[in-house]
């Protein structure tokens, strides 16, 4: 009983000990990799690609040192899902699936400053692979990579995304799970309108959905159109990714400080009324569709009490000036009369 509780007791400082040297290498590695990850350039970021069961793939990209010192990086792989709603990868050191295919010869390379370097790469996918979507990354580090799982490679790390698509029968599914104004009530009083959507992907492969955004009027007159995917984002199977539109993206944009200022932005980006936004996407290879409408009401009443108020002057003006006039047609008319009057007698 006394020897395993000293055997739990060291079992448990190795753990929190670990723990420890696991956080402080995190903390390590974010100011290292902020402050030298522009020690190298990948080109490009993202490579696409599509294949066979069986088949072998393959291609290049640049390596840039832009150090003034000759550096030497390492290759590693791993594979990555969605990470939440913002389709920031989530990478993961298993080795199964397409980081196990990945192949980069050499796996070290010294590159003097300023050299370019094209390095080629290869994908042998199995025969057996299932149709489907595979993601990993090939990362170039400082520092080699380590064969102890338990230990965290501490420096700069760059590294090119890869998606693969294995080609064969593939489940396409999915569509929009949520369209709405971005944590905003249903009145505005000013443009610009923020609106949301989430788009949930059931299918095997990725899905990179294409279509507009169309707002229209009170009279269902369109008021403009813009892009609903400006970022051209996938979504990775079994996730959801949320995307942020704003109806302002091709109109001036002025500070708004103070009641005038207010006034003339309201001015210069003009809406009044009820609108609807309407979202139109297709995606997959089958060119499948999802829509879903919106609505919200606009009163810029701001510039609705200057415009009153400028029309209330104008009226006030207008009748005193009318009323003078009137006064003055009816007195010259009566002074004719009157000496009229005086030559007849």
């Amino acid at each position: 009983m006394l020897r395993q509780l000293i055997s739990s007791k060291k079992n448990a400082k190795k753990t929190s000990l670990a723990v420890v040297l696991s956080v402080m290498a995190f903390f390590v590695f974010f100011f290292v990799t902020s402050k030298t990850a522009s020690a190298l350039t990948v080109s490009p970021a993202r490579i696409e690609l599509a294949g066979d069961p069986g088949a072998t793939i393959g291609g290049e990209f640049t390596l840039i040192n832009e150090q003034s010192t000759t550096q030497t990086f390492y290759v590693s792989y791993e594979n990555f899902s969605a990470q939440g709603e913002t389709g920031t990868p989530a990478f993961s050191a298993e080795k199964t699936g397409l980081d196990t295919w990945l192949n980069v010869i050499p796996s070290q390379i010294t590159i003097a400053p300023g050299k370019i370097i094209k390095v080629p790469y290869t994908i042998v996918v199995p025969k057996d692979a299932d149709a489907g979507g595979y993601f990993a990354s090939i990362f170039w580090s400082t520092t080699p990579p380590s064969s102890d799982t338990g230990q965290v490679s501490i420096g700069a790390k760059v590294g090119i995304l890869i998606l693969l698509r294995v080609n064969g029968d593939i489940t396409e599914s999915g569509g929009i799970t949520q369209f709405d104004r971005n944590g905003h009530s249903f009145f505005y009083n000013t443009l610009p309108v923020e609106l949301r959507y989430k788009f949930r992907n059931d299918g095997a492969d990725r899905v990179e959905p294409t279509g507009t955004v169309t707002i229209r009027d009170t009279l269902f007159i369109p008021a403009t159109k813009f892009d609903a995917n400006t970022a051209q984002g996938n979504i990775l199977p079994g996730s959801t990714r949320q995307f942020t539109l704003s109806w302002l993206e091709h109109r001036e944009q002025l500070p708004i400080q103070g009641f005038f200022n207010t006034v003339q932005y309201q001015w210069q980006n003009f809406a009044i009324g009820l609108y609807s936004a309407h979202i139109d996407l297709s995606y997959g290879t089958q060119g499948l569709h999802a829509k879903k409408t919106v609505w919200f009401f606009v009163l810029p009443w701001q510039l609705a009490i200057c415009l009153l108020v400028s029309i209330s002057i104008l009226w006030w003006a207008g009748k005193n000036i009318i009323s003078r006039y009137n006064a003055y047609i009816i007195g010259k008319a009566q002074q004719s009369m009157g000496r009229h009057d005086e030559h007849i007698s």
